[in-house]
């Protein structure tokens, strides 16, 4: 790919107390083989040195806004999305890594077959080691109701063509959110079978506590999507299927189609 044809990417980082991990994270981008990005990291209010380690980064790509009020990550990433000036929009977590020609083959795999939406394989680091996580060949609106099947830390969308595409202002599922209104434009999103992420499993994350699941997607199906009560219930029933379904793949690594 020519680096005169290779558009802007934002890169939007929301980062709250993220000081384990943030320098890798923000190194992982400056590392890119692809040069043609824009860093916008968001701090919700952190209360650790997070703010320290990002301002002693010093490159004229990265930026850095600091929220007034503490409001979860769903507003972090909205914020960095309305400044952002770059053609494709892409997202890391504070504590993910990428590896070092993601954007590149990514954005490559955009251009030459002129698609608006796409994620990749990724790795997942967790106490129990580094398992290579395979994402499914493409997802539509009626899959991602079934199931979140994409990573965040591995999504780019093109804002040029889609528009600005922002999440819902929730505490949780507001990933799923973003890739529920995007894929509303883009009728499909494709996978990268490469793994091009490492992504953090932490024992102690919110994300990791599967008590509250029932609840938490139930909402997500009728507060959010709006659907009736029981049209919530039955895609809640179908969500913990497909949820079980894909832990099951991804244990064993074959989750793949």
């Amino acid at each position: 790919m020519s680096l005169s044809k290779a558009p802007l990417v934002s890169v939007v980082i929301p980062n709250y107390n993220g000081s384990n991990y943030i320098f890798e994270t923000i190194q992982s981008v400056i590392n890119q083989t692809y040069k043609n990005w824009e860093l916008i990291i968001v701090d919700d209010c952190s209360t650790d040195d997070s703010l320290k380690i990002i301002n002693g980064i010093h490159d004229p790509r990265v930026s850095v806004v600091k929220l007034q009020e503490n409001k979860g990550a769903a507003v972090a990433r909205n914020t960095a999305i309305e400044i952002s000036k770059g053609r494709l929009i892409a997202f890391l977590d504070n504590d993910d890594l990428w590896i070092s020609n993601k954007l590149e083959k990514q954005v490559g795999f955009m251009l030459e077959n002129d698609l608006m939406f796409t994620y990749t394989d990724y790795y997942k680091l967790s106490e129990k080691g580094k398992f290579h996580i395979k994402c499914i060949k493409k997802v539509t609106y009626n899959d991602l109701l079934k199931n979140n099947y994409i990573l965040t830390s591995t999504v780019i969308y093109n804002a040029d063509v889609l528009g600005k595409i922002y999440m819902e202002n929730i505490r949780k599922r507001q990933d799923w959110s973003l890739f529920i209104n995007v894929i509303k434009e883009s009728k499909i999103a494709i996978g990268l079978s490469i793994p091009l992420t490492l992504y953090r499993k932490h024992a102690n994350s919110l994300s990791a506590k599967k008590t509250d699941l029932v609840r938490y997607n139930f909402d997500f199906y009728h507060k959010v999507l709006g659907y009736p009560k029981v049209k919530s219930l039955l895609l809640m029933a179908q969500f913990m299927v497909y949820y079980f379904l894909k832990k099951t793949k991804e244990r064993f690594g074959w989750y793949h189609r």
